[in-house]
């Protein structure tokens, strides 16, 4: 059997590591990824295992060779292995590929392991666990304060630690984002109407508050429309409570559909909605809450049993003006809203504020 010198033997090393560290001059002839040593192809021939995909940064490829063969030691798991050495190399992983969990060097070329484990940590992209040649405490305080979800220092590596350190970032990375996801969930239920997916009550009324600051501070103009169902109850003890939901979904989505994409809708109550224009006059408020009115009565409705009906709406208008506040704004819409009602409803009414009331 021919077998190499020593010298050889490092002769060797000291290529592949020349090879693996020396700058990139072309990354699209270059391998940017190393995946498994056969691309496409799971670590093992494993089956109804769970699949995860792990991008390991590290430019020295001896480190890079004992990572990957205590991956190839771990039973439970089917892997999918990408191989990073450089700052390209880690953009594109992360750029076009899905990573489940990110193995990094805190020392890399260019840019350091702590500000990539920073940066991924910020984004949510992956969870991360940092290996590093350091037993200091230090370095796994600030890759913790960074963000990484474990920390294991290379000394220690083997199949087993590696294993259950991967087990424990993977099993924190679940849970914090399920907390991420509850929090979003209780934030949209406290955001959003459930009905008609418009701001609810309490956000369009912040929603306004904000309005009007940014118009008291630089003196633009905006419009208040206060839009109701003629007759909802009807509609209710007719067709059903069902159906009535399905006109209110309908409504809003007509609604959402024929403003600007800068103008905001919300719930109000019951089958009252309220439109805020920025930068709007009364004029075009007009224009916008006619069109509104014209679309919703002209569209069919229908109940289970497939009788179809006809809705219509009433709306008061109101302009904003110079230190008016969110109560006195809505007051006059309102009235305006109760004077369409007066008048026979489906119709829109507008009450001046005192300024220009002045001048009619």
């Amino acid at each position: 059997m021919e077998t190499k010198s020593a010298a050889t033997e490092r002769q060797d090393r000291k290529s592949l590591a020349t090879q693996a560290t020396k700058p990139r001059t072309n990354a699209s002839t270059t391998n940017a990824c190393f995946v498994n040593e056969n691309p496409g192809t799971p670590m093992a021939p494993k089956t109804e295992q769970p699949l995860i995909k792990i991008l390991v940064c590290d430019d020295d490829p001896a480190d890079r060779t004992l990572i990957r063969t205590c991956l190839q030691q771990i039973t439970d798991r089917e892997i999918v292995l990408l191989e990073a050495g450089y700052t390209e190399d880690i953009q594109d992983a992360i750029r076009k590929r899905r990573i489940d969990l990110v193995l990094m060097d805190s020392q890399m070329p260019g840019k350091s392991g702590m500000e990539w484990l920073a940066e991924i940590s910020k984004k949510q992209l992956a969870p991360v666990v940092m290996l590093t040649r350091s037993s200091l405490e230090g370095v796994a305080t600030q890759a913790f304060q960074q963000g990484a979800l474990a920390y294991l220092p290379k000394a220690n590596l083997s199949p087993e630690k590696l294993s259950n350190i991967i087990n424990v970032a993977l099993d924190k990375w679940t849970r914090l984002q399920q907390a991420k996801a509850d929090k979003e969930e209780l934030e949209r239920l406290a955001t959003f109407d459930s009905l008609t997916g418009l701001y609810n009550r309490r956000a369009i009324l912040g929603k306004l508050r904000e309005l009007i600051n940014i118009a008291n501070r630089y003196k633009e103009d905006f419009s208040l429309i206060t839009l109701d169902i003629d007759h909802f109850k009807k509609v209710n003890d007719r067709y059903g409570h069902l159906t009535g939901d399905e006109v209110l979904e309908e409504v809003a989505t007509l609604i959402r559909r024929n403003i600007r994409d800068t103008d905001t809708v919300g719930r109000y109550g019951g089958e009252e909605f309220i439109i805020i224009l920025p930068r709007t006059t009364l004029a075009s408020a007009w224009v916008v809450a006619e069109r509104l009115r014209t679309i919703i009565e002209q569209v069919e409705m229908k109940d289970s049993a497939g009788n179809v009906f006809a809705i219509t709406v009433s709306q008061g208008l109101a302009g904003w003006e110079r230190g008016e506040d969110t109560s006195s704004l809505i007051s006059r819409a309102d009235e305006a809203l109760y004077k369409a009602k007066e008048k026979g409803r489906n119709r829109v009414q507008i009450v001046l504020g005192p300024s220009l009331r002045d001048k009619v």
